[in-house]
């Protein structure tokens, strides 16, 4: 399943130029971004708090989790190719963190008024993980992702984050952590602009995917 995932996502890259280059032929094309996003170069800053999903042992649905915060970089190229990365800290109960960092490369496909965007990454995570290797708890590991996010542009100010999807597993561990979001972007001028994004997401450590973690993401982002 995580291979025909992979190989779908970079099946849609591959022929990304050929469908870009179509829509840019039969459609007069408004960005599907906000104002600031169509600058090349852009660095963001994203306060998220996560509470769990669901009743287990330890805690209650509706407890507090985690606090995120997540510094990214990002640059557009001429050719609606995206690379990116982002460094995040968890700050989580009992004095406890987790960290990450991540390098990811997508493709951006325009239409009139939505843009679809597939992306793969690499990453990193240390500290508290919640990953076991080799019967070592806490274990640092290196992951990879697949995301894939759509945007309805509403009007000039307005963005809607229809969907961002992630699919996310350690590579020497399972550490399954799926998540799906929805949220709405604000242009406050050509090169700056916030952002309120929902999320839910799920996990699986081996012992079967279930309900993880709710959040409210917070954010910033200026263009230049």
């Amino acid at each position: 399943m995580k291979h025909g995932l992979a190989l779908l996502l970079a099946g849609l890259c591959m022929i990304g130029p050929d469908v870009a280059t179509a829509g840019d032929l039969d459609m007069a094309v408004p960005s599907a971004e906000p104002a600031s996003a169509r600058r090349a170069t852009s660095i963001g800053l994203e306060f998220s708090p996560e509470y769990y999903a669901r009743d287990t042992s330890s805690h209650e649905a509706g407890d507090w989790a985690d606090n995120t915060l997540k510094l990214s970089l990002s640059h557009s190229f001429d050719n609606n190719w995206i690379l990116g990365g982002y460094i995040q800290s968890a700050f989580k109960p009992s004095d406890k963190y987790q960290y990450y960092g991540e390098g990811s490369l997508g493709y951006r496909f325009r239409f009139e008024r939505f843009s679809l965007t597939p992306s793969v990454a690499l990453g990193y995570t240390w500290d508290a993980t919640g990953i076991t290797i080799d019967d070592v708890p806490d274990s640092d590991a290196f992951y990879y992702a697949i995301y894939l996010a759509g945007d309805w542009k509403l009007s000039d100010k307005w963005t809607w984050n229809v969907f961002n999807l992630r699919y996310r597993d350690a590579i020497d561990a399972t550490w399954i952590t799926p998540k799906a979001g929805t949220g709405l972007t604000y242009a406050i001028d050509a090169a700056n602009s916030v952002s309120v994004n929902l999320g839910y997401s799920w996990k699986d450590t081996g012992e079967g995917l279930e309900g993880d973690k709710v959040n409210a993401a917070f954010g910033y982002k200026h263009a230049f």
